[in-house]
């Protein structure tokens, strides 16, 4: 038994934030029926946050069991059970921390759930019997009384068969293979990773948890001469997922800086480069904020300026705009 796949989604029934988790299990069937579903949701550093459940619909969900030595246990093969919905209810500390771990885990939401699953395992046997007539090896009829009245009974005997394949430990009508026991309650904990795209749980995870911090920008790659600049910019969103400022306005000064020299070589007789010229100038003068510490410091009123997060995704922000302004600005230029 164990699980093969899982798919993390938004509970949207629950008024609180709850994540719900769609899995599908490996069982084997006839000899295994699962009973009930629960467990809990940790974090990558092994931190538990929520404890989970199995909602169970409201219709009737059926697994059968089999007595196996006959020809039928041909019949007993692995199959996916699929879970009624998992719900994981979160609170906004547990979101707090998710976000802590998310950052420094290169932006994706990584989690392990794990499954504690109680199920009957079949230990039944069927074994080969025929009756036969007690005048046919020689004795009376056997008068026995019954709720329809008094019967001839008839003899149970053994014979091989090869739909059958008992062992010899195993002679009842019905036995529990080689012993008494029949079926086993049993308990089996299964675990697997939930991997969430950073993407996915800013867009649509923490909206519909009321937890939306974040204002996200998908702007495409097109211009190839300019590719450098966008590798300045994923050297910042990694240094952004370990809250590395200096990287950060770093990286993005660093692309500023190449965009200038690609733009105006290419644009220094276009009447389009005044409009460029204003761009980069805006932008050099907050790039430039962790830099000139001591003259910022100076400026009214006076005092040190600390940079924020909020000052992070804004210099991000606006270089992932300002390579796009210049892909626009090179395509009228051709």
């Amino acid at each position: 038994m164990k699980i093969k796949n899982l798919i993390p989604k938004v509970y949207e029934k629950s008024f609180f934030p709850n994540l719900a988790i769609e899995v599908e299990i490996i069982y084997t069937k006839y000899k295994e029926a699962i009973t009930s579903i629960n467990g809990w949701l940790e974090t990558d550093d092994g931190k538990t946050l929520a404890y989970v459940n199995e909602n169970m619909p409201d219709g009737t969900k059926e697994n059968d069991i089999g007595a196996s030595g006959t020809k039928f246990d041909a019949d007993f093969k692995e199959e996916i059970y699929k879970t009624s919905t998992i719900t994981t209810p979160l609170n906004r500390r547990v979101i707090e921390y998710i976000e802590e771990r998310r950052t420094a885990n290169k932006g994706d939401v990584t989690l392990t759930l794990y499954l504690k699953v109680k199920y009957i395992e079949n230990k039944a046997t069927i074994s080969e019997s025929y009756l036969i007539e007690p005048k046919k090896i020689g004795l009376e009829e056997i008068p026995v009384q019954t709720s329809k009245g008094e019967e001839n009974a008839n003899i149970i005997v053994y014979a091989h068969d090869p739909n059958f394949s008992n062992r010899t430990t195993s002679r009842w009508i019905l036995s529990g293979y080689a012993g008494h026991v029949y079926l086993s309650l049993k308990e089996h904990t299964l675990s697997k990773n939930v991997q969430i795209a950073a993407s996915d749980w800013i867009n649509n995870y923490l909206p519909k948890f009321d937890m939306s911090n974040y204002f996200v920008v998908e702007i495409p790659r097109d211009k190839k001469e300019i590719v450098k600049a966008w590798e300045y910019v994923g050297k910042a969103e990694k240094c952004f997922r370990t809250w590395d400022t200096k990287g950060i306005y770093a990286n993005c000064r660093e692309a500023g800086t190449f965009l200038d020299e690609v733009v105006q070589k290419k644009l220094k007789d276009n009447i389009i480069i005044k409009k460029w010229k204003r761009a980069i100038k805006n932008f050099n003068h907050f790039s430039s904020l962790g830099l000139h510490t001591e003259e910022i410091k100076k400026e009214s009123p006076e005092g040190e300026v600390q940079i924020k997060k909020s000052d992070a995704e804004h210099i991000l922000i606006v270089t992932k705009a300002l390579v796009k302004y210049a892909e626009e600005l090179l395509q009228e230029d051709e």
